[in-house]
């Protein structure tokens, strides 16, 4: 009776997989790493009009005092911010906003966007 061949698909022989069954901790993080980089968002770019409208309703809030949504950037998300603007620092790069949990400072690259 002749031996049956064994291959990668015989019952309990892998030989084709043989020697890589362990996956080093550091395969696995640089995995994770890869599949949380593919989920990362690209920063938009305004153009001038969005940036002009953006101007009007931050300087609006600061004027009168009357709350403002930023919608900013995030690497993975977009976010929200509600609050009356109260500083806005050009040197800095950053506009300062009285929310419900207290002043929170933002970069003004990060703003992508007012209502």
């Amino acid at each position: 009776m002749a031996k049956p061949r064994v291959n990668k698909l015989t019952s309990g022989h892998n030989l084709l997989w043989e020697s890589s069954r362990m996956m080093l901790p550091e395969h696995k993080e640089r995995i994770v790493g890869h599949r949380e980089s593919l989920k990362r968002m690209a920063r938009p770019v305004l153009d001038e009009q969005e940036m002009e409208e953006l101007a009007l309703k931050v300087g609006e809030s600061l004027e009168t005092g009357r709350p403002v949504t930023l919608k900013l950037y995030g690497e993975f998300a977009e976010r929200e911010v509600t609050g009356v603007v109260t500083k806005v620092d050009p040197q800095a790069g950053r506009i300062r906003l009285r929310t419900a949990r207290g002043d929170v400072w933002t970069a003004l690259r990060d703003v992508i966007g007012a209502e």
